[in-house]
Parts: C-alpha cells; structure tokens; sequence
C-alpha cells in the first residue's frame, strides 16, 4: 500500500507538471519552443543536484540548510584555482572535490558525533562556508576564463542538448538507486524513521549520517561545477538563495520533513515542477520578487496540507507505515 500511494503521489506530480506546462505554453508563445524546453530542462540540473542533496538529509530525519552556502563556496574555489591561480582543470576540479567533501564529513561529524540537531549544525556551517568563500574571493565575483569549463554549464550535445543534462541523468539513477535498492540507503530510511531503533537493529548510525552529509557535499560540488560554467565566474553567495527551493522541491515532492519517507524520483519531479513554475512566471513577465513569494508559499501550502492534523494527517500515517514495514 504504502508504495501504491507513492506511485499514486508521483503520478499526481506528472499530471500537474503537464497541466502547468499546457498552461505556460498557452501563456506564452515562447514557452513550448524546442530552445526553452532545452533550456528548462537545463535549468533544473542545477537545484537538481542540490535538492538531491538535500532530499538525502531529509530522508535521515535532518535537514541541510549549508548546502547552498558550500555550493556556492565551491564556485569560488573552481574559479580561484581555475581562474586566478591558472592551475589544469582536472587537478583543480579534484581538488575542489576533496575539499568539499572534508566539508562534509564536518557536517556529518557534527550532527552524528556531537549530537548537534542537523538544522542548528549546518545553519553554523551555513555561515561559516559563506564566510570562507567571501575570505577567499575577498567579497567579489571571480572569474572564470570563459572557455576552460564552457563543457560543463553551456557546451550543447549535437547543437541542441545541453550538456549538463546528460551530467544529471546518470547522477539521479545512481543516487536512486543507491537510496532505493542498496542496504546503505535502507539504512538511511531506517534511521530517519527512528534513530533509536535504527541503533537497536545494529546499524551504526554515526556512520550512516556520514554518508548522508558526504554524499549531500557531493552534489552540492555537482551544483558548484555546473553553475560556475554557466556563469564564467563564482561569488560567495551565488547558490545560497536556492536552499528555500531545494526545501520546497523535496518536500512537493513528497519527501518528509520528520524523515523516512519519500523518493529520489518525487524529488525530482518537484524540481520539475518549481522549475515550470519559474520559467513560466519569467515567460509571463512576472518579478524576481513576487517569484520569491509564490515559491514560498508554494511551500507553506504543501505543509499545511500534508501536516494540517497533525499526527492524524494522511501524510504522517503514510509515514507511519513505511517506517514499520521498513522495521
């Protein structure tokens, strides 16, 4: 039953980002075209990535509210060492790599070692990347020479396919089925659901939360790549914004925010569809501003709907199930 219902969920996502692109499209005589369908689609790699990342910590019962902010620190280090320092860009990209990954295991240290709530340590991670980056960038954007990561954000496959598309394809599939199919992944549902029974059960949960922060650095380094491409430049701050849409993606999606419920593919579709939703709106001539706005309340609404009687709520009853069938 309880994977019916996610089917069923998930169904139900397909058939509102196919009514909102019908909508757009009617909206808009721009919006159907074959170069901003391209475009959309390259449009969500980047909070895909992210939201990745951050449905992963969700899945674990926490939250990672730094992965913007390391995101973002991750554009300066690619452009600092690319850029400024003039280093190769497969040294420079791998040691960017390793580098956010030290950041990670900070995370997981924090929440699976020092017990700190996953939300306050990485709201203090949060600022603490955010501050290194403008340290080492100095508060400006740094730039990239143009064509040294063109491959990454704007090289287009046979003309048309942006290549970051097919970067993200296989990223999904991996993470999917890594959290889906793999005895790691199951762990991460079982800890999630009951951190406390998890640890009954044998498995070793500090080294489960590891993993979760380790693989949320990874994507968020995915972003990192993808974004400074696209901008031929990294800034401090540039991904930070994008923590409130990752939170909404995950949770449209149908990923819970008490953890151990919810689906890489869900989360997914939420990128899809708040990335229609922005694209459509800037179609439509609609302000940054009130875009800020709708996406908030997008998630306010998905809340209160999925949370509006509590512990009686269909929401936390269907996540009552899956966590005793995964028990």
């Amino acid at each position: 039953m309880p994977r019916l219902n996610k089917k069923i969920e998930n169904l139900g996502l397909i058939l509102l980002f196919v009514v909102l692109f019908i909508f757009f499209a009617f909206s808009s005589k721009h919006f159907a075209s074959l170069t901003n369908i391209m475009s959309l689609f390259a449009q969500m790699v980047e909070l895909g990535f992210l939201t990745l990342g951050m449905a992963v910590s969700m899945l674990s019962g926490g939250m990672d509210l730094s992965i913007g902010a390391l995101g973002s620190l991750g554009t300066v280090l690619l452009a600092v060492f690319i850029g400024q320092k003039g280093w190769p860009l497969l040294p420079a990209i791998l040691l960017v790599f390793l580098l956010m990954l030290l950041a990670g295991l900070l995370n997981g240290f924090l929440v699976a070692y020092l017990k700190i709530q996953s939300m306050l340590a990485t709201l203090g991670t949060q600022s603490l990347f955010t501050g290194i980056g403008l340290v080492i960038s100095k508060g400006i954007t740094v730039r990239v020479p143009e064509e040294s990561m063109r491959i990454f954000g704007r090289h287009l496959v046979f003309g048309v396919i942006p290549f970051q598309i097919l970067l993200f394809i296989p990223v999904v599939i991996a993470v999917g089925i890594y959290i889906s199919r793999s005895i790691s992944g199951r762990q991460i549902y079982l800890v999630g659901c009951n951190e406390e029974a998890a640890r009954f059960t044998g498995i070793n949960v500090k080294r489960t939360l590891m993993k979760v922060y380790l693989l949320s650095a990874a994507m968020a380094f995915f972003a990192a790549l993808v974004f400074s491409s696209r901008i031929s430049s990294g800034r401090a701050d540039v991904l930070n914004s994008k923590v409130l849409e990752t939170v909404t993606a995950a949770v449209f999606g149908g990923v819970s925010t008490l953890g151990g419920v919810g689906t890489i593919g869900g989360a997914v579709l939420g990128v899809a569809i708040i990335t229609i939703v922005s694209n459509g709106l800037d179609m439509m001539n609609v302000s940054q501003f009130l875009q800020q706005v709708i996406v908030g309340s997008l998630l306010l609404i998905t809340l209160a709907l999925r949370n509006l009687k509590g512990k009686t709520s269909p929401f936390v009853a269907l996540r009552n199930k899956v966590c005793r069938r995964i028990q």
